[in-house]
């Protein structure tokens, strides 16, 4: 009975999973067109896919993994981080010493007050943007948490290849971030199961060439 109950479920399209829309993916390359710059030299480059100009923001599910920013030998680990808007970031001290970490970025300001060694604090980032992190007690700590728009991000390999999983279809704006480098951005159309290939060229007047689904599909 149980197998005739399965196989009416999917005759009816009603199984599980039945008629879920299959996600794409944007992978690329990044290239620099700045006179004496250096992909490798540059720090982190991130690609993020946001809602096209004049759209309004992406809906999504906010992710429920919780980044860590450790403190540890009164430097942050890593000292760069990338989270989707909304989601949480734990700051752990590991130091035998009292930290007190703060923001002055808004919308996104904080401070988590001082707290000792094992204590940990969280903040919610909920806005999109550049969040400079530091510690009050000392000087020489400083991070950079890029909050991006959506969860489709990826950081990019010191090559400037990237790739970004898991992308509902549909139309996107991708974006490139770089702290030294102007962003550059391309408007992009994201298919069910297939690739979308695209170059993106930093500081050229073509911010990027034509975004293509990639041959083969997936």
């Amino acid at each position: 009975m149980r197998r005739l109950a399965a196989l009416a479920l999917v005759l009816l399209g009603l199984a599980p999973g039945a008629g879920a829309a299959e996600t794409g993916r944007v992978h690329g390359q990044i290239v620099v067109a700045v006179p004496g710059a250096e992909l490798s030299q540059l720090g982190p480059l991130v690609a993020y896919l946001e809602a096209p100009a004049g759209e309004a923001r992406l809906s999504y599910a906010v992710p429920n993994a919780v980044p860590e920013m450790r403190q540890a030998d009164a430097r942050f680990e890593p000292p760069f981080l990338v989270v989707a808007a909304g989601q949480r970031v734990s700051l752990p001290n590991d130091d035998p010493i009292y930290h007190n970490v703060f923001s002055y970025s808004k919308p996104n300001a904080f401070d988590l007050g001082l707290y000792p060694q094992g204590e940990t604090r969280e903040v919610t980032l909920r806005h999109p943007g550049v969040v400079r992190t530091y510690c009050s007690i000392h000087e020489s700590m400083s991070a950079t948490i890029l909050v991006a728009p959506s969860p489709w991000y990826a950081v990019a390999a010191p090559s400037g290849r990237f790739e970004i999983r898991g992308v509902p279809a549909g139309r996107y704006r991708l974006r490139v971030w770089n702290a030294r480098l102007p962003l550059a951005s391309r408007t992009l159309r994201v298919s069910e199961g297939r690739g979308t290939e695209i170059v993106v060229s930093i500081g050229a007047e073509d911010a990027a060439s034509p975004a293509a689904p990639a041959p083969g599909g997936r």
